[in-house]
């Protein structure tokens, strides 16, 4: 009897455990989608009556009212979980969610942390999968509570915690979150290195789960780093990737803060300036519309930063001070130090210096467990100010100070670029392996293409007669048909005669079209459009035209030729072709391209790239019709800057060229002027 009953419990014990999994399991998945359709689901449940909702049904709704900012909402859903009786996994649930509503939509930090303290209470010694993946996003959220406090050397501890009960549990979701915590708060310390193995290990785990929002996050972290270590090419190349993804995610908050550090970014240049007010003004604009005073103030501190290196003064000042009253209202800590040492150094720079003075005593208490960044800048002002007032050993000490948190700065700065460098030889090694590998697999193939040989010279003889026997006929045919027969059956003909002949010889492609093709074909019909090809084609000289084709309505040839000759040839041919229009079309604007195949990128073309091409023509006449020319003519070109500038080979590529024709490593002219990059800006 005993044993029977040690096996009927032993049982419902594994009944019970296995239930409670599989509620868990249920719950987060029910908000993972209230997290990636907060909308939908909310409107969903709230065409429920209120009545039937299970504690479940409140947390999930508070989580969607979390995304769409409605705090009070948020609130009420969390508090109802709570009173209600409940699991301790949904109650520690419950406390986060609270703390997570007190942080982002109050800018409560100080009350938040009490929320987490409640559900670490519950939660530290639970031992169940999901409580502990539950225990280390509270770990996580305490790491990004006392960040906002400023106090960074407290942070980390928690997100080191959090990633170690990660790894032990093994479970990848909770550590890819670990690592992006770690990177970000590295990042602030100025531990580049770190930052650098967190993230790019964070970047695999993402990559692996397929999670579109921890790849925004990532690329939006790499982009800080790169811009900590002042490479502004490569910051901006990750910051918008961010941008485009949070938009796609109609993440707005994270949409809002990404166009900041775009912004942010492009003021490290003077000659980028104007583009730095474009998108700080867009996200000053949306963080008011979001009604998020936190975003507001960042977006004020770098309108800051821009009204400085215009010489703006008054105005800068009025957008520091504004800064650092919004940041002080919301107990923000590190973004408070951030405006005020702004304005300090503004008020030096104007001879100010009793109010510098008063602002840097306010800053000193809190000063030691800042972030790197800002002891030193902390550290330089005060020197500067001592020697203004004759202090000459706090001058000296505080000068010795900032040097050395400088040179730690370049030190991991250089630690970074080594860990690229050997990445890079680590690359190129494996690479050398596969070759040795492809070269011992060829001499295993040596013996079967022997075997191939006299096969392929049986082909070669067949081939040969072929050939003679299509010249034979060609010579009984008149003249003219010669061009006719260059014209592709389509599209893919196109590409694989331009690919096989792009391999040789230097070829440029042009494109044509008028623009208002689709009236011209309504009035006339096809034929008329087919017909005034076929006289174009029949005027060409076949020596140069290696393929050509129409597709949706653009005319493609590929040439052998030179830049100048190919630059020559598109407005010689766009002037022809446009004569061959009906009167009323031969006045209106007629759009050509011209691309360098060589040029724009470094490596063979592959079918898959050429099938882009459409795209560039699509994109480099609706960037040209931002800045319309008065000419009749839009002799359109697109010019490669960087080697493989443009993934052609993406689904993504119109976003490819757009971001690179930001960077610079692309440029688009029309009429051989160069539209300006910000051009792109005006596409989404």
């Amino acid at each position: 009897m005993p044993l029977r009953t040690t096996q009927l419990c032993i049982a419902l014990l594994y009944i019970v455990l296995t239930f409670t999994a599989q509620a868990s399991e249920r719950l987060q998945l029910r908000l993972n989608e209230a997290s990636s359709n907060a909308e939908q689901v909310s409107n969903q449940l709230l065409s429920q009556p209120t009545t039937s909702f299970s504690s479940e049904d409140w947390l999930v709704l508070g989580l969607t009212q979390l995304r769409l900012r409605n705090k009070d909402a948020a609130m009420d859903a969390a508090e109802r979980v709570l009173q209600n009786p409940a699991p301790p996994y949904l109650q520690a649930q419950a406390y986060l969610l609270k703390a997570q509503i007190y942080g982002m939509l109050y800018r409560d930090t100080a009350i938040a942390i009490t929320q987490l303290e409640r559900a670490e209470l519950i939660l530290q010694n639970e031992t169940d999968p999901f409580s502990q993946q539950l225990y280390s996003d509270v770990l996580q959220n305490f790491a990004q509570a006392y960040n906002q406090l400023g106090n960074v050397q407290k942070a980390i501890p928690y997100a080191e915690q959090s990633l170690a009960l990660a790894l032990t549990g093994q479970q990848p979701e909770a550590e890819l979150k670990a690592r992006i915590t770690l990177g970000r708060l590295a990042l602030q310390n100025n531990a580049y290195n770190q930052a650098y193995q967190n993230l790019n290990l964070a970047l695999q785990l993402a990559t692996r789960l397929e999670d579109d929002e921890a790849l925004a996050s990532i690329h939006f972290r790499l982009g800080i780093a790169y811009r900590k270590i002042e490479d502004h090419k490569h910051a901006l190349a990750h910051l918008l990737q961010a941008k485009e993804r949070y938009q796609k995610l109609q993440r707005h908050s994270n949409y809002t803060y990404t166009l900041m550090f775009i912004g942010e970014t492009y003021l490290e240049d003077t000659a980028t300036a104007e583009q730095a007010s474009q998108y700080l003004n867009e996200a000053l604009t949306l963080a008011k519309q979001q009604d998020d005073l936190l975003r507001v103030g960042m977006a004020l501190q770098g309108l800051g930063r821009l009204a400085v290196l215009q010489q703006h003064d008054e105005l800068a000042l009025q957008y520091f001070n504004d800064a650092v009253q919004l940041f002080r209202q919301q107990n923000v800590q590190t973004y408070l130090y951030e405006s005020s040492l702004a304005l300090a150094e503004l008020l030096f720079r104007r001879q100010q210096y009793a109010d510098a003075n008063s602002l840097i005593a306010e800053l000193l208490p809190h000063i030691p467990q800042s972030a790197a960044y800002i002891q030193y800048r902390y550290n330089e002002l005060v020197s500067k100010l001592a020697a203004h007032q004759g202090n000459w050993q706090l001058a000296y000490t505080s000068m010795q100070q900032a040097s050395t948190q400088r040179f730690e700065q370049f030190t991991e700065q250089n630690k970074l670029q080594l860990d690229l460098i050997n990445n890079g030889l680590s690359q190129v090694a494996a690479a050398s392996q596969h070759q040795t590998e492809l070269t011992q697999l060829q001499q295993q193939l040596q013996q079967q293409r022997r075997y191939s040989q006299l096969l392929a010279q049986a082909v070669l003889v067949l081939f040969l007669a072929v050939v003679l026997a299509l010249v034979w006929r060609k010579r009984r045919k008149p003249v003219t048909q010669s061009a006719v027969k260059l014209t592709s059956a389509g599209w893919h003909n196109f590409c694989q005669r331009t690919q096989h002949q792009a391999a040789k010889t230097t070829l440029h492609i042009l494109a044509f079209t008028p623009a208002a093709i689709t009236e011209l074909k309504l009035q006339f019909g096809e034929q008329r459009l087919q017909q005034a090809v076929q006289t174009f084609i029949q005027q060409l000289d076949c020596s140069q035209l290696a393929a050509s084709c129409v597709n949706d309505d653009v005319l493609w040839l590929a040439l052998h030729t030179d830049d100048d000759t190919a630059k020559a040839l598109q407005q010689q041919l766009s002037a022809q072709l446009q004569a061959l229009l009906p009167e009323h079309f031969a006045s209106q604007p007629f759009i050509s391209l011209r691309l360098a195949l060589q040029q724009l990128s470094d490596t063979p073309w592959q079918l898959a790239e050429l099938n882009a091409l459409p795209e560039a023509f699509w994109l480099s006449w609706a960037l040209a019709a931002t800045l319309p020319p008065q000419q009749q003519l839009w002799l359109l070109a697109l010019h490669g800057k960087a080697a493989r500038a443009c993934e052609w080979h993406s689904n993504m590529v119109r976003q490819d060229l757009l971001n690179a024709i930001r960077l610079g490593s692309i440029e688009l002219s029309c009429n051989n002027k160069l539209l300006p990059a910000s051009a792109a800006d005006e596409l989404t």
